[in-house]
């Protein structure tokens, strides 16, 4: 989606709001709709697929918007007209509803709690995300966001196109063989650069992924994303289990993370040696 209006920053004493510029613009009086947790529930069409979002009207065609979340840590959801941070001195634009908090305490907050019971830092990787509508405000402690437009007639199903989601096998593919008889295939984003590198700076976008064929199976093994924070693009490659293998600060081509590509299949290949099957 076009990103609007160029993003601004204001200061406060403690805590700093940025206004964050956004593809969807909120309906400066309808209430928002909050869904966070992971319990599925059964309803007419069959049993929901619970995901965390946040659900508002959108300004001036009364179609449902939704924001769904990149590695959500936190979120809270309060009453009131009145922000929780000193606002007097932003100069808002028509529309602006979106802003990140800098200098959060709250992701302060939560980085000492992760760190000291899961040794999950945040401070690196994590953003506070402030959502104001009329008489209410949400905040929430994640990694990115993204926006789309929900179908009304079955809002909790999940989003049809989503920068989170697995390439399909229908994607356009090159099959490759690793030095150890490993098959393997390499699939790239159909969308352009551009695109990519824009909304980069809403959440993590996939450009490529490595998928592994395994005893008559072919799933993700590994994937390229670049994601943009103040301005910085960064190219990291991820495996399951396993957040970042390495990263860059450019648009990364897969031979960037050929090394350890290469060394993750030389590591699957010896694995299944010692378990007596054949790469």
């Amino acid at each position: 989606m076009p990103m609007p209006a160029q993003e601004h920053v204001v200061t406060s004493t403690a805590e700093s709001l940025q206004v964050m510029a956004v593809p969807l613009t909120a309906d400066s009086v309808a209430s928002p709709r909050l869904v966070y947790g992971g319990l599925e529930v059964a309803n007419a069409a069959g049993t929901d697929s619970a995901y965390h979002a946040l659900y508002f009207e959108i300004n001036g065609s009364g179609d449902l918007g939704r924001v769904t979340f990149e590695g959500l840590d936190a979120i809270r959801g309060s009453r009131g007209e009145h922000l929780p941070f000193d606002d007097s001195a932003i100069r808002y634009s028509h529309g602006d509803w979106v802003f990140t908090v800098d200098g959060s305490r709250w992701l302060r907050e939560r980085h000492a709690y992760e760190t000291r019971h899961y040794s999950t830092p945040l401070l690196d990787t994590h953003r506070h995300y402030l959502f104001v509508f009329h008489d209410y405000f949400v905040e929430a402690i994640a990694e990115g966001i993204w926006f789309d437009i929900a179908d009304r007639a079955n809002p909790f199903s999940p989003p049809v196109s989503h920068p989170l989601q697995p390439f399909g096998l229908d994607l356009p593919y090159e099959r490759f063989t690793s030095a150890d008889g490993l098959e393997w295939e390499l699939r790239r984003s159909p969308r352009p650069d551009a695109d990519l590198i824009r909304d980069s700076r809403l959440c993590s976008q996939r450009v490529f992924q490595f998928n592994l064929l395994l005893d008559g199976s072919n799933k993700e093994a590994a994937s390229i994303w670049i994601r943009t924070i103040n301005g910085v693009l960064i190219s990291r490659m991820s495996r399951a289990w396993v957040d970042h293998v390495g990263q860059l600060e450019r648009f990364a081509s897969p031979g960037d993370f050929s090394g350890q590509w290469e060394t993750y299949l030389s590591g699957v290949a010896e694995r299944r040696r010692q378990m007596g099957k054949v790469p």
